[in-house]
């Protein structure tokens, strides 16, 4: 074969090599596009930047490293906001490298918070670590576990825990931004039987899920269009994101101000304005762009997709009250464990480290789940943090259930994996005594039989009395009044709390054991012939009401003195009055 007609034949083969290739390119970026291997597009700010272009030229490798050294040496010279540009600017060299948004988010919520002071500054850099791996990592990467359950963990532990020297901060404000976002309880929903929390703890999410993501779908109900044209003609745009819902909020604090209108006329056009806006046909279409704005703020601000959350609740046969960060901590673990690709491994450690996460979160929201935020939070009260035994039944299944796929690689007939084992029994035994201590000795006494039967402990062979008498010594010491007295005033002091914070069935449980426990010992004195406590119980509810109200906002101390009918002591004079607030719970 001539060497002219060789080349032409190589031309020619490798033109279809070229050709069948370039109709697998957007096959292959369709791939690409569908499993999140895209990578995006580099940041604007970098377009015309003299350093880094010359330095993209020969890829990314040179500016990430200049950006880690820079960040660096910005942070050590206290020029923290100078380190978060890079430190953003680093991840959107490094998009899918999962470890990168992982250590800036820890950087920000836990090193750089801590060298700051003030409350709200450490309140903004949490904020600020959690929110990048939320908003920017997770959606360049849905499908990395590491990354929901570095997001769940920083909620779990730097807010919904108790390391952070500002901790009760981080929860008021956590809470506060979810009940601004889910609106506050109508008038009238504090009634027998309920609280302002259980808005909250048994919150309609399912109304939130059945709205259309887009306002245009909304604009198909007819109703929703006429009363968008009629609040249209005093100046309020609700289709616009914030508008309603700012309207709703200064008609119910009775701060309402009309748009555009002069002084001397804004009365007559206020009342103009209420008179349409509370006419009877428009109750629905008012619900409804509510639950659609609420929906939406969910899923923009803090990306929780209420749809999800049905779901969610609905798996573990509970009702989360979401102004809990570890409420938030079990949604992002739980949707990891979800969206994680399958690995080689036998055993993924970041899916086991994830799940572990779901079950922090629920053991958590048992021993402190009953979220109570003061009626002076907004000045900075902190919230009431108590057990929640609505949370007993779900952990006990998901102890169950999320075992199973770790047994089978265990080779034992144990009711859960041995991952799971210590928590797991640790939890029961703590379920029992909240059961017990809140009067619930039917439920106590099946986890008892359960525990004792699938755990066998020498500590539960003589029932299930002898093992509370050893987990609750001070209320068997009854021959010394003043370990008893402790044991009263805890009790006491629990119950006036959760007065204070209207939750009246919490505060009236906590009393009735204190008093139990006070005529216990009353009665063992006398029969033995010791000294009891040397006050009726009365007087000691008396004094802790006065005690506690020390460190109360003056209106929540009067507001407790008014449930206690008792009298409340004169208000301190300004330079002897209390400097600081004690944190609740």
């Amino acid at each position: 074969m001539r060497p002219s007609t060789r080349k032409w034949l190589l031309l020619l083969a490798a033109g279809i090599v070229w050709f069948g290739a370039s109709t697998r390119v957007r096959p292959l970026n369709s791939q690409r596009e569908e499993h999140h291997l895209m990578m995006p597009p580099l940041p604007d700010e970098m377009a015309s930047s003299m350093l880094a272009t010359p330095l993209l030229a020969v890829g990314r490798a040179l500016p990430v490293d200049y950006y880690w050294l820079r960040a660096t040496k910005l942070k050590e010279e206290g020029r923290y906001f100078d380190a978060l540009q890079l430190s953003q600017r680093i991840c959107e060299l490094q998009p899918k490298f999962a470890a990168v948004w992982a250590f800036q988010a820890w950087n920000m919520s836990y090193n750089i918070s801590v060298t700051l002071k003030s409350p709200e500054e450490r309140w903004r850099w949490v904020r600020n670590g959690y929110e990048l791996l939320r908003d920017k990592g997770i959606p360049l990467n849905p499908n990395n576990t590491q990354l929901y359950r570095e997001l769940a963990w920083i909620l779990f532990h730097k807010v919904g825990d108790f390391m952070d020297d500002w901790h009760f901060y981080y929860k008021n404000q956590f809470a506060a931004q979810m009940q601004d976002i889910l609106g506050e309880p109508h008038p009238g929903f504090l009634v027998a039987g309920k609280v302002i929390g259980d808005f909250y703890r048994d919150y309609d999410y399912k109304s939130l899920a059945g709205m259309p993501h887009r306002y245009d779908e909304l604009l198909k109900d007819e109703s929703v269009r006429k009363f968008q044209n009629e609040v249209a003609k005093f100046g309020f745009d609700v289709a616009t994101n914030g508008i309603y819902l700012g309207l709703l909020k200064s008609i119910r604090d009775d701060k309402l101000k009309m748009p555009n209108v002069s002084e001397h006329e804004h009365e007559n056009v206020r009342q103009a304005f209420l008179k349409v806006f509370n006419k009877p046909e428009f109750e629905e279409s008012k619900l409804k762009l509510e639950r659609f704005w609420r929906a939406h703020r969910l899923r923009e601000e803090v990306k929780l997709d209420p749809q999800r959350i049905v779901e969610l609740q609905q798996a573990f046969g509970v009702t989360f009250d979401f102004r809990l960060a570890e409420t938030h901590a079990l949604y992002w673990a739980n949707l990891g464990m979800e969206m994680g690709v399958d690995k080689r491994e036998a055993l993924d450690i970041h899916k086991l480290n994830t799940n572990r996460i779901e079950f922090y979160c629920l053991q958590k929201m048992f021993h402190r789940g009953r979220l109570s935020m003061s009626r002076n939070y907004e000045l900075g009260e902190p919230p009431l943090l108590e057990p929640d035994i609505r949370m007993i039944p779900p952990l006990f299944t998901a102890f169950i259930n999320d075992s199973k796929q770790y047994k089978d690689m265990e080779n034992n007939d144990q009711v859960v994996s041995e991952n799971f084992r210590t928590g797991f029994v640790g939890f029961m035994r703590a379920s029992i005594l909240a059961y017990h201590e809140l009067g619930m000795n039917k439920e106590a006494d099946e986890l008892f039989t359960y525990l004792k039967n699938s755990f066998p402990d020498p500590m539960y062979q003589y029932g299930i009395d002898n093992f509370l008498a050893q987990q609750m010594v001070p209320d068997q010491e009854l021959d010394d009044y003043r370990v008893t007295t402790r044991r009263v005033l805890s009790l006491i002091n629990r119950g006036l709390q959760n007065y204070a914070y209207d939750e009246d069935e919490q505060a009236v449980r906590y009393l009735s054991r204190a008093k139990q426990v006070f005529d216990r010992h009353i009665k063992h004195a006398v029969s033995v012939r010791l000294t009891p406590i040397p006050k009726q119980f009365d007087v000691l509810v008396t004094e802790t009401a006065h005690t506690i109200g020390g460190w109360m906002p003056r209106d929540t101390y009067v507001h407790l003195c008014e449930k206690l009918k008792i009298e409340p002591l004169p208000e301190a004079p300004p330079e002897s009055a209390a400097p600081a607030t004690q944190p609740a719970g």
